[in-house]
This record gives C-alpha cells, structure tokens and sequence, in this order.
C-alpha cells in the first residue's frame, strides 16, 4: 500500500476485500466463506489467500465445481 498526499492509505480492490473478510471473520466467529478454490488455493484473485490458516477449515470451505 502507498500512502496519498492527504495521508490516507491506498488499496487495491483485493486488498480492500481481503482486510473486510478477516475484519468481519475475527468479529463475529458465525462468518464462513464458501465457494471453488478459497482455501488452499487461495481464490482466483488471491482474495482469500492466508484465510485457511487464519480461521481454519471448519470457517474456510473449498466447494466443488458444479457446473453442469
């Protein structure tokens, strides 16, 4: 992250995502991601990377791909 001239912090979308995911999972332990590829992997976009470690596979569940 680099810091602006007004002194505010700029993110990436990623980065944004990925600190509301921990924020809202570290408040409240009733939050579980589901969904292909978030846990071990990470997701496509890495939003979830870290996130497996952090709150465990009971919180983090890779689903499998569905498509019919």
């Amino acid at each position: 992250m680099k810091t602006t001239d007004t002194g505010t912090k700029a993110k990436t979308i990623v980065q944004a995502l990925r600190q509301a995911l921990i924020e809202e999972m570290t408040r409240d332990d009733r939050v579980v991601l589901l969904g292909e590829d978030i846990g071990i992997f990470g997701g496509a976009y890495r939003v979830t990377e870290g996130l497996l470690e952090m709150f465990g596979a009971e919180r983090v569940r890779d689903t499998p791909i569905s498509e019919i």
